[in-house]
């Protein structure tokens, strides 16, 4: 018997007001995610893959009109009052945001950044809770974990503080993980000690949502894919089949600029989000753009990748 889904996102939008503008950060963005499954959101910067890691734990700012629905284990988190919100933040939903100067404490050592929330929660025993701190440290890639427990944020550096603030999360044993952009600024040897703790992660049978524009990571990490552009999945499928064989021609230019496949950019920009175009939001930028661009279209099934394009029509 098939488990229903860890989380259900359904027709989510995220909609705002600035000076005057609409802003429609994110259109209708659907996305499953099952147990023990990594999905992962690629896509160019501005594109909504955070705002969407935001919105579903309701961390955007009170001026965000949000509509959709959000499920996780059956509940809809947008109908709980805060208290039982705050129940699951942390606990059962982790996020790794990526600006870690805002997420960590600046008076807190990184051993009270991670011991306040293991109390608050009631995670491990108190007589096993420090052999937890030093070793969940040591996995994010601290080689002397006990020396790194007692530096503050400001002793730290960028990369340092982002695996202070892998940590905090992984030391929790949330069912899900939101991992938004966790390799920033790291050099290559520090993204391969975070990736190494997400992987241990996904052994441990937990559920992954990796918002990352590196392509590596997303193929290392993740079994299914949603590519996302200016606000909506214009892409989603299996890991493998959508960078192996490319369907939609953002997703292909996406890929054509990695380095080694010969850092070719992809011609133009991005619409305004105040100004997005009618039909097709990425036919400006597009070889293959005709007339019928203009139209608006679903994303089309095909033989189990979803795409949207009228080339597949």
């Amino acid at each position: 018997m098939k488990k229903n889904p860890l989380l259900q996102v359904s027709d989510l939008s995220v909609t705002f007001q600035t000076n005057g503008d609409t802003i429609r950060a994110v259109t209708g963005f659907s996305c499953q995610l099952d147990y023990g499954i990594c999905t992962a959101i690629i896509g160019e910067s501005g594109c909504g893959k955070s705002v969407i890691a935001h919105a579903i734990l309701r961390l955007l700012p009170e001026t965000a009109l949000v509509t959709g629905s959000v499920q996780f284990k059956g509940k809809d988190l947008y109908s709980l009052s805060l208290e039982e919100l705050n129940a699951i933040r942390g606990r059962q939903i982790g996020i790794i945001f990526q600006s870690p100067d805002r997420a960590l404490n600046p008076t807190y050592r990184i051993y009270r950044q991670i011991d306040v929330p293991l109390r608050n929660h009631q995670v491990v025993p108190e007589k096993k809770r420090k052999d937890h701190i030093l070793t969940t440290l040591r996995n994010v890639g601290f080689s002397h974990p006990n020396e790194a427990a007692r530096l503050f944020p400001c002793h730290c550096s960028g990369g340092m503080n982002q695996r202070a603030v892998t940590a905090v999360v992984l030391s929790l044993l949330p069912d899900l993980i939101i991992a938004d952009e966790p390799t920033k600024g790291l050099d290559s040897l520090r993204v391969s000690d975070v990736k190494s703790s997400l992987l241990k992660v996904k052994d441990e049978g937990r559920t992954l949502l990796l918002v990352t524009h590196d392509i590596c990571l997303a193929q290392d990490l993740s079994e299914e894919l949603l590519v996302m552009y200016a606000g909506e999945i214009v892409e989603s499928g299996k890991t493998q089949d959508i960078l192996q064989s490319p369907m939609h021609p953002y997703t292909r230019g996406l890929l054509k600029s990695l380095p080694e496949n010969g850092f070719i950019p992809i011609p133009g920009s991005a619409p305004s989000y105040a100004n997005m175009p009618s039909g097709c939001r990425f036919q400006d930028r597009c070889a293959y753009a005709s007339e019928r661009c203009n139209n608006n279209l679903e994303l089309l099934n095909k033989n189990g990748r979803m795409v949207r394009c009228h080339l597949f029509c």
